[in-house]
């Protein structure tokens, strides 16, 4: 391809990366600095630094399916960020593993529509890797708002 092509690929690629890094950051965030500072004067430390600290030194977190529930709203407005619950690959002592952590910043880490189906998926991507999984609990529950829509069907967590 020739440079101006190139160029203008590079320069929508960096755009589109900064739109996908700012909605990361969006989620990372949770339900705000508020819910953080809940979490920190309970002597917890919120899910992400919870993995960070579970991983080996130096390494980085994967995350996936941090868009889930990604821009829906549900009852009063509310949100559910990565569907309250964090799933990543890290490297724990050395291994490959899949972590999965309550988001303990999003309604105390309650479960939301979506969160079973993650939670599996992330499931069946360790098993298909033969990997193994660290589950990290902090979890009020179901948020009961969306408890209608939260169990429905085989996948169900209830």
């Amino acid at each position: 391809m020739d440079s101006r092509t190139f160029d203008e690929y590079r320069t929508s690629n960096i755009e589109r990366e900064e739109v996908l890094q700012a909605r990361r950051s969006e989620v990372h965030a949770g339900w705000g600095d508020k819910y953080i500072q809940r979490v920190h004067a309970k002597g917890k430390l919120t899910s992400r630094e919870r993995i960070d600290l579970l991983k080996d030194e130096g390494t980085d977190i994967y995350e996936v399916g941090t868009f889930v529930n990604y821009g829906l709203e549900y009852d009063r407005g509310a949100k559910s960020p990565a569907a309250g619950v964090v799933t990543a690959f890290a490297l724990v002592h050395g291994r490959w593993c899949m972590v999965i952590a309550n988001d303990n910043t999003v309604a105390s880490g309650a479960w939301w529509p979506k969160t079973p189906e993650k939670i599996q998926r992330a499931q069946q991507m360790a098993l298909r890797l033969r990997l193994p999984t660290i589950y990290l609990v902090d979890c009020s529950g179901l948020f009961l708002p969306e408890q209608s829509n939260s169990f429905p069907g085989a996948k169900g967590g209830g």
